[in-house]
């Protein structure tokens, strides 16, 4: 088994992805990323099939996101995906690549939780069937959600909103 730090190395990437589809304010994002590296840590011992460890904490990622947003919701601290920034920054800033993926972000900030979850664990290039069980659904009905939140991007990604 691989030590905590070589797990957090390994799978940091997917984690602040998962955490940044939930959470617009970096330092949020910081602290989610933070809660779910407790969570993981106190569960590994729990783990029974290493080759299950990048399901395992995207399940866990997952689990801590969705508990975020249904705090905040009961908190209304801000509105959640209310607002979203001016993404026309000059280009020697912003790199039109990283305007896409944070135009995408927004885009998939805006799917229904039931959508977000499926793919946001998509873009990890987590399995279909990894997704069903992490999220505790069939794999039908993981196909349709994703196939869901495809025609709902696809259709908003462009447009400016």
């Amino acid at each position: 088994m691989l030590s905590l730090e070589e797990i957090v190395d390994k799978h940091a990437g997917m984690v602040r992805r998962i955490a940044m589809v939930y959470e617009r304010h970096p330092d949020r994002i910081d602290d989610l990323v933070q809660e779910v590296w407790l969570a993981v840590w106190q569960a590994l011992p729990r783990l029974d099939n290493p080759s299950m460890l990048k399901p395992y904490i995207a399940r866990i990622t997952q689990n801590i996101c969705v508990t975020h947003v249904r705090r905040a919701l009961v908190r209304k601290d801000e509105p959640l995906g209310d607002s979203i920034p001016d993404m026309s920054m000059p280009v020697d800033e912003v790199t039109d690549h990283a305007k896409q993926l944070a135009r995408l972000t927004e885009v998939i900030r805006q799917l229904p939780e039931p959508l977000k979850a499926v793919a946001g664990l998509y873009l990890e290039e987590i399995p279909i069937k990894e997704i069903a069980t992490i999220l505790g659904i069939s794999e039908s009905n993981t196909s349709v959600r994703l196939h869901r939140a495809k025609t709902f991007i696809r259709l908003n990604f462009g447009a400016e909103t």
